[in-house]
């Protein structure tokens, strides 16, 4: 990785940090509302730590309780993604505790109506979630454990691990608060979840069409993608010259990494690339 790209790479990350994490202490905390991810159960060991058990809090310790939380899953990913990941992963981690102990709550939400704020602070935080993901980086808690999942089973998606944990705190707040707090809270959390998938490239999926000379093209989409792809032989209608057709199935990240390649070892090649609404047949989701 070049000097140029890792810095842009980590001015993304701590950007994606600081929006993930401004909205729950300046919108959300406030109403005294909770996330259906990880962060949401450190929120109710907050919540019992105060309010049970009356212990003195001079800050926010939402992101303490979740870096520790997150210690044995950090262990998790560096065994099972590599360094790299586990490096970023830990990096974002303790910026997102850092932004949460450092960032004020004030006693009143910064917006009066309440539905108004939970979209807005669902759409900021779902974006900053995203952007992290995007810059190669994961803000933890069950993303790790999905994705574990994930590669072990194909089929099997991070979107299910993290509903296990987002029944348990609604659950959580149906039986401790009003109804009000329940819906609010889940508005918020489905916001967020919908924005992440959006700003997150790697959840867009795309078809691709490549015709080219090269017979590069197919070793890389297998083995630096970890794609499968295929191709046959085709003639120009025009040229009557010979030429490769690729067909493969990408994430809209690796869409860009695709044709950054392409371009390097035949300039002359036609793609085409299209949004698709899903894939069907073995389609792992990568990072």
């Amino acid at each position: 990785m070049d000097r140029k790209t890792f810095v842009k790479r980590h001015i993304g990350i701590i950007t994606g940090a600081l929006l993930y994490t401004a909205p729950y202490n300046l919108l959300t905390t406030p109403m005294g509302l909770y996330s259906g991810y990880l962060t949401g159960v450190a929120q109710i060991i907050r919540t019992v730590l105060s309010g049970f058990f009356r212990i003195p809090m001079t800050f926010d310790w939402t992101g303490i309780i979740l870096y520790l939380m997150n210690i044995p899953l950090l262990f998790l990913a560096y065994r099972t993604f590599g360094k790299r990941f586990f490096a970023e992963t830990v990096f974002t981690v303790t910026l997102t505790a850092v932004f949460f102990s450092v960032l004020p709550v004030p006693a009143v939400c910064l917006i009066e109506d309440k539905l108004t704020a939970c979209l807005v602070a669902g759409a900021i935080s779902g974006y900053g979630a995203g952007l992290i993901l995007r810059c190669g980086a994961s803000g933890g808690g069950m993303d790790i454990v999905g994705m574990y999942f994930l590669k072990k089973n194909p089929n099997f998606g991070v979107g299910k691990i993290s509903m296990f944990v987002a029944v348990f705190v609604f659950a959580w707040c149906a039986v401790c608060y009003e109804p009000e707090t329940v819906v609010y809270s889940v508005i918020f959390t489905a916001v967020g979840t919908m924005v992440m998938d959006r700003a997150h490239y790697q959840n867009v999926k795309m078809s691709v069409v490549i015709i080219t000379k090269s017979a590069y093209i197919g070793d890389f989409v297998t083995c630096q993608l970890g794609r499968s792809a295929t191709f046959w032989k085709g003639t120009g209608a025009y040229s009557m010259e010979e030429y490769y057709v690729y067909v493969t199935a990408v994430s809209k990240y690796e869409a860009n990494r695709l044709q950054s390649a392409i371009k390097q070892v035949d300039e002359n090649a036609f793609i085409i690339f299209q949004n698709v609404q899903s894939v069907a047949g073995h389609f792992e989701s990568h990072l």
